[in-house]
């Protein structure tokens, strides 16, 4: 009965993003649709990136010289197709708006590592949901960005949602993780603001830039990266498929959406990455989780089939 329900949410989670997806395919948006649309995508990608760190059993600097290096490969290998010849170009045009992205990106790669490792996946990913807020108040102070009323009132229901999530748990994770996750929030909320600031110019590039940082930094701190075969398979699936798709998805969605509202779709990983942990190991959560999960899920639900619908009459 429990595996029967598990794979009914599974398949309830997978037939919303296919319409969603599909609506986006067969529905002419504007710049702010498909930038929504873009972060939902990216989202749902990245999601069991939490489970399959937790499989994956390894040290810090191994999982972020991995999770540095492989994204370094397939981003390039990806931009050498599209860009061809002007690869180079398009690496060196990103200037220093592109180099501050990339410590940005190695930034919150290096403090998320240092999170999940050191407190709960529904503590991490909860506390990565403050990004909204950060990236509102940066909008307004940096962009001069006015958000819409519905804009705050989605956020305000969301860290409600996350204020019932959070009550029943916290204090059993470790300090250092949940500051770690903070710290991941603010950097990511920085990065989206910036991609949006410099939306004229094309800072795909600049993840390569800070996926090598990230490496590089963990090579430095530990030179012996022992990893066997499981756990490579594990982290090949993060660093070639679920980390280039996706940060390749949310570095292109502020240039076309509002930043904090790209980052209120980011909120759905808060969901999605403790769901991915239970139905795989079991790791069951509280009743005030699915509370406000619940909650969460349907507010950003909610903000983005109204954004979609408003763009598309």
């Amino acid at each position: 009965m429990l595996n029967k329900f598990r794979r009914d949410i599974i398949m309830r989670q997978v037939t919303g993003i296919v319409m969603k997806l599909k609506f986006v395919a067969t529905n002419k948006l504007s710049d702010r649709g498909k930038g929504i649309a873009m972060a939902l995508c990216g989202v749902f990608v990245l999601s069991p990136d939490s489970l399959l760190i937790r499989l994956a059993a390894l040290d810090d600097y191994t999982l972020i010289f991995y999770r540095g290096l492989f994204p370094v490969i397939a981003i390039s290998l990806f931009l050498l197709l599209y860009y061809r010849s002007k690869f180079l170009p398009a690496l060196l045009g990103i200037g220093w708006a592109g180099l501050l992205n990339g410590v940005f990106f190695a930034m919150i790669n290096i403090s998320f590592i240092s999170a999940i490792q050191r407190t709960s996946v529904a503590n991490t990913l909860l506390f990565l949901s403050s990004a909204p807020v950060f990236a509102a108040i940066l909008s307004l102070l940096v962009l001069k960005e006015n958000q819409r009323p519905t804009t705050w009132l989605i956020i305000a229901i969301s860290l409600f949602s996350i204020f019932i999530i959070g009550w029943g748990s916290y204090g059993s994770a470790g300090l250092d993780g949940d500051l770690f996750a903070l710290g991941c929030a603010i950097l990511t909320a920085c990065s989206a603001v910036l991609v949006r600031y410099k939306k004229n110019i094309d800072l795909v590039p600049s993840i390569i830039v800070g996926s090598f940082f990230a490496a590089a930094f963990a090579l430095a701190q530990s030179p012996q990266l022992s990893i066997n075969a499981e756990q490579l398979l594990y982290v090949g699936i993060i660093g070639f498929l679920l980390v280039p798709f996706a940060f390749v998805v949310l570095t292109i969605a502020p240039r076309y959406a509002n930043s904090a509202e790209v980052q209120l779709v980011y909120l759905l990983e808060a969901i999605l990455g403790p769901l991915w942990v239970w139905l795989v190991i079991s790791e069951t959560p509280s009743t005030n989780t699915l509370i406000g999960g619940s909650m969460l899920l349907l507010s950003v639900a909610w903000f983005a089939h109204q954004t979609l619908k408003e763009e598309s009459d």
